[in-house]
């Protein structure tokens, strides 16, 4: 069984990284790192440094902090001989990211990149329906409201924050997931507010390296419906649309839904990780980052005047 602390128990650790490592059999929760207090069943650190020095049994962290942190606190978990869980995006850059994973394999600890929107129950029918047709058209929506998902996080505006790409990111982990070619980027536009340093909607436009097919993106996080809207539409040869919406969770080809299992994305992040870690391997897959950063540093900047809470 793989002892594992988590590292930031914020929301989302709360609602997906706890539950699904108290549903699996393969890990046992030893410990969580908080700078905030928080009352919890295991022992709560106020730091990395404090779990380190507690010498806890530890087999495995889940880093699951804002990602200007996540580079410090993931060399310091390699140091200390833990295998390496990074929430999405793994780090601000790529240099980060390799300098990581040369250290991770260097002492032969897993480090994994956890893209949860991959592990979506539409996912491998679409990359399978794309092995065998080439799309004419690709078009994202990814639509929602920060406050909703990251109530008071004044991170996310900051210097070095992704800004809408934190949600968008996942969309894109999915295309770069199923598609059977390399995707290239071409252009973007990003639009910011008041004296927020991240963006708050962005529009891309990438296309196939070997097809060229156009693919379009709208990221907005200022959506102001009740709900969210996640969805890709790959339009198909014959002109038949495949639309994966919710995420991921459902799925119709020309109109006609297509069965799924329920959308399990996390217990499925897990069963990965405790996979590699057997397996004495790494993924690290950087390429929806490198869009993302390729959008931050070759968009046109729009300013907008008005405040978004």
């Amino acid at each position: 069984m793989i002892r594992i602390a988590v590292i930031g128990v914020g929301q989302i650790a709360r609602q997906q990284h706890l539950p699904a490592l108290a549903a699996s059999a393969a890990y046992h929760l030893a410990a969580a790192v908080s700078p905030v207090p928080v009352t919890m069943e295991v022992p709560v650190f106020a730091s990395i440094e404090a779990l380190i020095e507690s010498h806890i049994d530890i087999d495995a962290v889940a880093i699951c902090t804002p990602p200007s942190m996540r580079y410090d606190l993931a060399m310091q978990a390699l140091e200390a001989g833990w295998h390496v869980l990074l929430e999405k995006p793994p780090t601000l850059t790529r240099s980060q990211a390799q300098a990581l994973l040369a250290d991770a394999r260097q002492r032969g600890l897993t480090l994994f990149a956890a893209w949860h929107s991959i592990h979506a129950a539409a996912v491998p029918n679409v990359a399978a329906l794309l092995k065998e047709n080439d799309p004419v058209r690709v078009e994202i929506s990814w639509k929602e409201n920060a406050d909703k998902w990251h109530p008071g996080a004044d991170w996310l505006w900051r210097p070095g924050a992704l800004g809408v790409f934190d949600a968008g990111i996942n969309a894109l982990s999915i295309l770069c997931a199923v598609s059977p070619e390399a995707l290239v980027f071409e252009q973007a536009s990003l639009d910011f507010f008041a004296q927020q340093q991240a963006p708050a909607r962005a529009r891309l436009a990438l296309v196939g390296a070997r097809t060229r097919c156009p693919i379009s993106a709208s990221f907005d996080w200022r959506h102001e419906r009740e709900n969210e809207i996640w969805e890709i539409i790959w339009t198909m040869p014959d002109g038949a649309q495949l639309l994966m919406s919710e995420g991921g969770a459902r799925l119709s080809l020309g109109g006609k839904v297509m069965p799924l299992a329920e959308s399990r994305e996390y217990d499925g992040v897990y069963d990965s990780f405790a996979a590699l870690i057997t397996a004495q391997d790494c993924a690290l897959d950087l390429r929806p980052l490198d869009i993302v950063t390729e959008s931050l540093a070759y968009g046109t900047r729009h300013h907008q005047s008005d405040d978004f809470q």
